[in-house]
């Protein structure tokens, strides 16, 4: 199957907030402080970026939106990457990309929506300190 067939699910938003917000984790590496809303019903992930973050410019002050697909590989293939390859945590493997100057997280996960929003995940590579 070609990237052009690749199905895409709907997964979950992101939004750049500047003021702290409850419930923030903050990630060492990324610089970066993540709160989850309250909604329940659309998953919305506020991200707040401190002055040492990584990542490319256009994460940090625009929204995203993120798909899940069964083929990430096959679907970042030509596309202009902007957060290569990685694996947060186990069982869930992500990538940005630049699509009409909009960052999108491209996401393949074989965890279930309870284990990705449930309790932290701790010891990982978004939170390596944390418990």
């Amino acid at each position: 199957m070609n990237h052009s067939e690749t199905v895409l699910r709907f997964h979950h938003m992101g939004v750049p907030v500047t003021e702290p917000r409850p419930g923030e984790r903050y990630s060492g590496p990324f610089d970066m402080y993540t709160s989850d809303g309250i909604n329940g019903d659309i998953h919305i992930q506020f991200h707040r970026f401190g002055p040492r973050c990584p990542l490319h410019p256009a994460i940090q002050n625009q929204v995203h939106i993120a798909f899940v697909t069964d083929d990430i590989k096959g679907y970042l293939e030509g596309k202009q990457v902007i957060m290569p390859l990685y694996e947060p945590f186990p069982g869930y493997r992500a990538a940005m990309i630049l699509l009409d100057g909009c960052p999108v997280e491209i996401i393949e996960t074989t965890l279930s929506e309870e284990e990705i929003w449930g309790k932290p995940h701790s010891r990982t590579v978004l939170y390596p300190d944390a418990e």
